[in-house]
């Protein structure tokens, strides 16, 4: 939405990284076994991935999901150059309750890049916006649920806390609907 907004590309890197994965990429096949546990995908990797469509994306972006570790958010630094200042990095707070009752509600489209829950999809389980049949991430179970929000604790937390020392985040309650912190978001930017 907010890419959509500003007129910016947009990366999501796990998004992307299931892709390489259905593609049988040589990127896809080297992060298949952590995807499948639903682990961290290395940093070497996702750095790979992560950079060289930053090198294509021409008038502004946002990435999704990157940088998730301290690691990340430094190469991204250093690759940005002299353009490092003028990153924000955005820290969604949500509890732990809502973000696993998400995790068991989402859906994804297996043709489009959609995603939002059984109820948005309706009584037909089928894509809102193009018709195509929805699934379930493979990672999207409890376990894996509170394997991703530990990794999350030790290895993101740093991260906000790398922009928060240059004073580069911006923190949102994420709590609610995709609109609710979509509003949040830009008010916080000032671009209603």
């Amino acid at each position: 939405m907010l890419a959509e907004l500003w007129g910016l590309d947009y990366l999501s890197t796990g998004k992307q990284l299931r892709r390489e994965l259905k593609a049988g990429s040589p990127l896809g096949k080297e992060a298949e076994p952590y995807l499948e546990r639903g682990h961290y995908v290395p940093d070497e990797l996702v750095l790979a991935l992560a950079l060289e469509w930053n090198k294509r994306a021409e008038d502004g972006w946002i990435l999704d999901g990157f940088p998730r570790t301290l690691l990340q958010a430094t190469e991204l630094d250093v690759f940005l150059k002299n353009q490092k200042d003028s990153v924000r990095a955005l820290l969604l707070e949500v509890p732990s309750s809502e973000l696993q009752q998400r995790v068991a509600e989402r859906r994804e489209c297996t043709s489009c890049p959609w995603t939002g829950t059984r109820t948005q999809a309706k009584a037909s389980g089928r894509c809102p916006l193009c018709g195509g049949e929805l699934g379930q991430r493979q990672d999207d179970d409890l376990k894996n649920f509170r394997m991703r929000l530990r990794a999350f604790e030790e290895l993101t937390s740093p991260v906000a806390e790398y922009y928060e020392s240059s004073q580069r985040l911006l923190r949102v309650s994420g709590a609610g609907t995709p609109e609710d912190v979509f509003q949040r978001i830009t008010a916080q930017f000032n671009l209603q």
